[in-house]
């Protein structure tokens, strides 16, 4: 078993036991088991899975670090994180039109924009998994 902890800056959205952990790393997705070595990865916005027994949770995610200890740990400090099962489709829309007319705009707004629009993005695609 592993212990899955993921972290946002307002504070802990999911603490699990789970059998198998799956993370949007930077380059691809990134699957951990128990046993894992070691491994600190940084995490795009996108989908977070994770499976216990035959039970399956998605998680949207925002950018962030991911750290498997090697003791069966890892923790996902991400600055967005939010269950399949509490994402409205019609504010991930709404998101995702506000972001692309943001950054349409004013260049200083661009990070931000482009950060709502891909955690609009994993959103919509958590709800398709």
């Amino acid at each position: 078993m592993l212990a899955l902890h993921v972290v946002t800056p307002e504070g802990k959205t999911l603490d699990q036991e789970v059998d198998e952990v799956t993370l949007p790393g930077l380059l691809g997705e990134l699957g951990v088991l128990p046993g894992h070595l070691p491994l600190l990865s940084a995490v795009k916005a996108g989908v977070l899975r994770y499976r216990k027994g035959q039970e399956r949770g998605v998680l949207a995610v925002g950018p962030g670090f991911a750290e498997v200890d090697g003791q069966n740990k890892v923790v996902a400090l991400v600055q967005r994180a939010l269950p399949a099962a509490k994402i409205s489709s019609a504010d991930a829309d709404k998101l995702l039109a506000d972001a692309t007319e943001r950054l349409k705009g004013d260049k200083s707004e661009r990070a931000a924009a482009e950060a709502d629009r891909d955690f609009a993005l994993a959103q919509l695609d958590a709800l398709r998994k």
